[in-house]
């Protein structure tokens, strides 16, 4: 997909409808053309307006889902976050080693 095709939320609304699996923020961020130094970051602020933006056009006939993240060494999920982010470390055994949360549009 080609930068200049829409802003970067359309781009990443279009990338998230088209996937066929959840997709990690730096995937996404890769697939729409961000700088990969910063592009994870960005896409996490960019996917918190696309959820209302989807529920605001939609009229909640398609929302965004998160798959949380979890923790590699203990299993713990992250379900209690309340918007789009990776945690830095597991609060039950302090690893750092933490999967990303993964993405995805559903109608």
């Amino acid at each position: 997909m080609a930068a200049g095709e829409g802003t970067v939320r359309e781009r990443i609304v279009r990338v998230l409808m088209e996937a066929r699996r959840p997709l990690t923020a730096r995937e996404i961020a890769e697939l729409v053309g961000l700088d990969p130094s910063t592009g994870e970051r960005e896409v996490y602020e960019h996917l918190r307006h696309v959820a209302k933006t989807l529920r605001r056009r939609l009229g909640g006939r398609a929302a965004l889902y998160m798959v949380p993240p979890s923790c590699r060494d203990c299993g713990y999920v992250f379900t209690d976050l309340t918007e789009p982010r990776r945690p830095s470390r597991c609060p039950r055994c302090k690893s750092e080693r933490i999967s990303p949360p993964r993405f995805y549009i559903e109608f």
